[in-house]
């Protein structure tokens, strides 16, 4: 309340979406997962336009950091949350999400990747390019299709800016926009794919961190995917944008190249 009697005005944050569906999806995501109590999520509050999602701000807050153990335990345990509510909620009867097919969507990325070969000779360099490939390849010769059993929701797009905490250091999920329907291991191979670069690839820490984890395929740990995905984006960009973020990239990728030898004989003898 303000000292003359009014409410101070609130603050939030609006999304417009193209299509009623994208929407509709989003609504009904948010509504499911309050009916069992979900507290990791931040509400929708009605507005006129179908179109448009309003929440309220997150007063103070902050994206996760992925280098931080904190947040890196906080933000599996919510999405390990997420997944157990299969066990309530039939999100595979829905009509508002796909399922995941991890082995058939890196399939893909790597023809994109080929595809963009000129460009990253060029900003890359031929070696490291085909280095990547050749990884990206022979990745996927290792992979065995995970079990489609205990199909749940999955968020879809786990970067960190889509965990954010609070003043108080209350974690929240948020930006629905890209869930499907998978088994939760798909989740966790690519939430792990997010962090290892911060245990310098180094899969045996990881798993001291996260002891679940050593219930996932690590031989999906050894697709390229990050590295891909970042020069995919970069391949977007205007050459002023590029002058900015290719040194961070650049960097990014050596340091994954030097670690990827030692990843691939770690998930050998660990498997």
């Amino acid at each position: 309340m303000c000292g003359n009697g009014k409410l101070e005005p609130k603050t939030y944050s609006l999304k417009k979406y193209e299509r009623h569906d994208d929407a509709a999806k989003i609504r009904y995501i948010h509504d499911q997962l309050a009916t069992i109590g979900a507290d990791y999520i931040v509400p929708i509050e009605p507005y006129p336009d179908a179109l448009v999602i309003q929440q309220p701000w997150i007063d103070g807050g902050r994206k996760v950091r992925f280098s931080q153990p904190e947040d890196r335990i906080k933000s599996l345990s919510l999405l390990q949350q997420l997944h157990e509510t299969r066990k309530m909620i039939a999100w595979h009867k829905s009509i508002y999400f796909h399922e995941i097919d991890l082995i058939r969507k890196w399939t893909h990325r790597l023809e994109k990747w080929q595809q963009l070969e000129p460009f990253l000779n060029q900003k890359l360099g031929r070696a490291k390019t085909q280095r990547i490939t050749q990884l990206g390849m022979a990745s996927l010769d290792h992979l065995a299709p995970i079990r489609k059993g205990n199909l749940t929701l999955l968020h879809g797009d786990i970067v960190h800016h889509n965990f954010v905490c609070d003043k108080k250091d209350r974690m929240y999920i948020i930006d629905f926009d890209l869930a499907c329907i998978g088994p939760a291991e798909v989740e966790l191979i690519l939430w792990s794919h997010r962090v290892l670069p911060h245990f310098d690839y180094d899969l045996q820490a990881l798993i001291q961190e996260h002891p679940s984890l050593r219930k996932i395929d690590w031989n999906y740990l050894l697709f390229p995917n990050e590295l891909m995905r970042e020069w995919l984006y970069a391949s977007t960009l205007s050459e002023l944008q590029l002058r900015g973020f290719l040194p961070k990239l650049k960097e990014f990728t050596d340091k994954a190249l030097k670690h990827m030898p030692q990843l691939w004989d770690d998930c050998g003898r660990l498997s």
